[in-house]
């Protein structure tokens, strides 16, 4: 039998403020919290934008091993930070110009999305496999394949495509709020991309809590019966090798849910219902205008009691006709059962009036 459905309708992400490792500045961080889910927070990239966010950790990707033009074996060291794509290059051919007197060029190439490394003064080598500093070598995180080195040219460009190490979008509650979901409706992640949605208390010098999500298409959905009580969350993303530069994301929910004693009637048509329009010509030639398609559909709960009479109007009261929400209608499978939605109606009967117990009906029409 399924779980009881839940409805999440108050959603803390649109009242706090928002952060990003990097965005387009016709694609504000702030779009995730409007209704539009196809009006995204998009990465930074572009001509002159710098492109994404690449982060440098200690002992991890700190370090370039190479030889060179003179066949000299040399380390650069690179400062722990967070650059974005031309900042990080730039950074890099400073710290390899510290350690020897050739001259170098790196950039990043905004067509292919590649780094390119060029030694101004001959051959050299990236010693990305033999180099003493492997095990912290900058090479992945710049996209170079670490299993052999790169030896006898002048100039080298990366193996893979990086548009960033990671992408986080984050919120400041201003006091810790009970979350008992993360959703997300729309994003441009790939089968391979990792999506975690993570927790704080301290605005992020630590990570309390980090939840993967599964990436599927349309709807990605994370959800708990026991709040999780925190000031500070974000989405974490990393798709690093995605051709068109950039990952999005459309709408976020965090926030609360509401979950009715007893679960909706099975009861109650789906109509599908489709808003394209058609027009005539005086001559009677027919043109339209595509528009997709969407269902609505009725649900029906028996109600008992004005406590939960209550919770249900103030869903409505909250919502109207005029507000999107999320509901999961089986929340042992959220992610297929998960919808993004309005309200149509709310009508309610007394089912006797001497007692408090009423059929309600919602109204529901899917959000495309």
């Amino acid at each position: 039998m399924a779980e009881k459905i839940k409805f999440f309708y108050d959603s803390e992400w649109k009242t706090g403020t928002l952060s990003a490792t990097s965005e387009h500045e016709n694609f504000p961080v702030e779009n995730t919290q409007h209704r539009d889910f196809n009006k995204h927070w998009r990465s930074q990239y572009g001509a002159g934008s710098g492109w994404g966010n690449f982060k440098i950790e200690a002992s991890v990707n700190d370090r370039l091993d190479f030889k060179d033009n003179g066949n000299t074996t040399r380390a650069a060291s690179l400062t722990v930070a967070e650059y974005d794509a031309d900042e990080l290059a730039a950074h890099i051919e400073v710290q390899m110009e510290t350690v020897c007197s050739d001259t170098f060029t790196v950039e990043y190439l905004e067509v292919s999305n590649k780094f390119k490394i060029t030694n101004g003064v001959g051959t050299f080598q990236l010693l990305w496999n033999t180099g003493t500093n492997k095990a912290r070598s900058v090479a992945g995180t710049i996209g170079f394949d670490d299993s052999a080195d790169d030896t006898g040219a002048a100039n080298y460009t990366a193996d893979s495509i990086r548009i960033h190490s990671e992408e986080r979008i984050s919120v400041d509650f201003g006091s810790a709020k009970d979350v008992y979901g993360v959703i997300i409706r729309g994003h441009n992640l790939s089968a391979q991309a990792t999506a975690k949605a993570e927790f704080s208390t301290n605005n992020w010098s630590s990570v309390a809590e980090s939840i993967s999500f599964t990436v599927q298409d349309d709807i990605m959905v994370l959800e708990w019966d026991t709040a999780k009580n925190y000031r500070y969350v974000r989405v974490w993303m990393r798709d690093r090798e995605k051709a068109i530069g950039y990952v999005a994301i459309g709408v976020v929910f965090v926030g609360g849910q509401f979950q009715p004693v007893e679960n909706f009637l099975d009861e109650g048509e789906i109509e599908r219902v489709d808003p394209s329009e058609l027009h005539s010509t005086e001559h009677g030639q027919e043109s339209s205008i595509q528009i997709e398609h969407f269902d609505i559909w009725p649900y029906t709960f028996r109600v008992k009691g004005t406590t939960e009479k209550g919770y249900f109007d103030a869903l409505w009261n909250a919502l109207g006709t005029s507000k999107p929400f999320f509901i999961c209608e089986d929340p042992a499978s959220p992610l297929t059962t998960t919808r993004y939605v309005s309200l149509t109606s709310y009508r309610w009967q007394p089912v006797r009036r001497s007692t408090n117990l009423w059929y309600l009906s919602l109204g529901i029409k899917e959000q495309r």
